[in-house]
């Protein structure tokens, strides 16, 4: 790094960079590194001469090896922001988010650019949790305003018709047993408005499937780039417990494929208990199914719980672009 071009130190660009910079080579020891790359890592001794697997978390340390004989066979530029979150290990132990790019340097040198993104993280998770109290406010009220106009509207309408045949019946017992379904039905009420305030208050459960459900979708949205569409259609909260994990796995694996490969603007997933079926149907306007998939064991992981829940898996791709992703049971497993 003492070259210069026309009179620019190349050693000050390098130190100038306000990412972490590292030059490693195809063993995996870093070269060179620049004082940014000593500070975001939290090493004073500095990084130089380390191997870069000393720099990850455990988990990725030990595949790391293979990515990196994988990049060197066919090296290319990445840019910052392309592929899954990723985690550096700093001198005390302490993991925290970057984004890296790689650039090769001739056949056996990488220049690796390494940013800290721990407040765009925060700021991600923020975002993400106002996402998921909003769409979960909105289905709520859906919910109660559903049942205030609908479910309450009937039992009041049907608690003053029979209370308008109490004068006219002449046997007092049958008129009290009148008297006594019509308070029966007044309590059914007030129970129903205190459990309409409790949707509208965000007393769910975080067991809840229509929470776990949205908490699956709106986690994706970093990866995604984009708000998918979260919908509910019928009793899904009559869903039974055995089915739950399926309708989970269903939104995460089809969600996680249309981050990874679909290319995506646009995604909706909904869930549905109708017609004595649970359907999940996760849809996108993306670049539809590869002709020859790479990955499949996800989408042989969902059909094999389709045929244990005795139901249907289907995976379709539109002429026009993107791709339906649908798995339904019986609700009576």
């Amino acid at each position: 790094m003492e070259h210069s071009f026309d009179g620019i130190d190349a050693r000050g660009v390098w130190e100038s960079v306000p990412d972490a910079m590292l030059l490693v080579d195809r063993s995996g020891c870093v070269r060179l590194a620049n004082l940014e790359a000593d500070r975001v890592f939290g090493r004073p001794e500095g990084v130089t001469g380390m191997q870069v697997e000393f720099l990850l978390p455990a988990a990725m340390a030990e595949r790391h090896a293979a990515l990196r004989a994988e990049f060197h066979a066919d090296p290319h530029r990445r840019p910052m922001g392309s592929g899954l979150r990723l985690e550096a290990v700093r001198g005390d132990g302490s993991t925290f988010p970057v984004q890296i790019s790689l650039s090769p340097l001739g056949s056996d040198l990488v220049i690796a650019a390494v940013r800290d993104v721990t407040t765009i993280v925060a700021a991600e998770e923020r975002q993400i949790e106002s996402v998921r109290r909003r769409i979960l406010a909105e289905d709520h009220e859906r919910i109660a305003k559903n049942m205030h106009d609908t479910v309450i509207q009937e039992l009041f309408a049907l608690g003053m018709s029979l209370q308008a045949t109490v004068s006219g019946i002449a046997d007092p017992e049958k008129a009290a047993r009148v008297e006594a379904a019509v308070g029966t039905l007044d309590d059914v009420i007030r129970s129903i408005r205190a459990l309409i305030f409790d949707i509208r208050n965000d007393q769910r459960s975080q067991d809840d499937l229509r929470v776990r459900v949205v908490e699956i979708a709106t986690s994706l949205i970093p990866s995604l780039g984009f708000e998918p569409s979260v919908s509910f259609h019928g009793p899904v909260d009559r869903i039974p417990k055995a089915l739950h994990e399926d309708v989970l796995a269903v939104a995460r694996e089809s969600l996680t494929n249309v981050a990874r490969h679909a290319e995506a603007s646009a995604a909706a997933i909904e869930v549905s208990a109708l017609n004595g079926h649970v359907t999940v149907t996760v849809s996108d306007d993306g670049i539809g199914m590869p002709a020859e998939p790479t990955r499949q064991s996800g989408h042989t992981n969902l059909a094999e719980r389709a045929r244990i829940a005795r139901g249907h898996f289907s995976v379709a791709a539109h002429p026009d672009g993107g791709t339906t992703v649908e798995w339904s049971s019986p609700l009576d497993r």
